[in-house]
């Protein structure tokens, strides 16, 4: 009997999740320490993926970083626009 092919990508994604552990990671990491994370969890990644996964999720990476890079850094988070200006300028 065959087993059924393993995949790395879940049927059910829980973005839920994904989205509450995103939102403590930029607030709880500067960006300095997110950088150190990432890099660490690519390479735990690699240790479980084939060359072809590693393929897949660099360029996933890559397509990533170059779409959040078109937005300017102010709107990529609403509200911050306004942080800004009560840090430079008072309330």
């Amino acid at each position: 009997m065959t087993q059924p092919s393993r995949t790395t990508e879940s049927m059910n994604p829980d973005y839920a999740a994904i989205r509450d552990i995103m939102h403590q990671i930029r607030d709880r990491l500067v960006v300095p320490d997110r950088a150190k994370l990432a890099v660490g969890l690519v390479g735990h990644l690699a240790t479980m993926m084939n060359r072809h996964q590693m393929a897949k999720l660099l360029d996933q990476l890559r397509e990533e970083a170059e779409r959040v890079q078109d937005v300017p850094p102010l709107r990529q988070r609403p509200g911050a626009d306004g942080e800004v200006e009560r840090r430079l300028f008072g309330e």
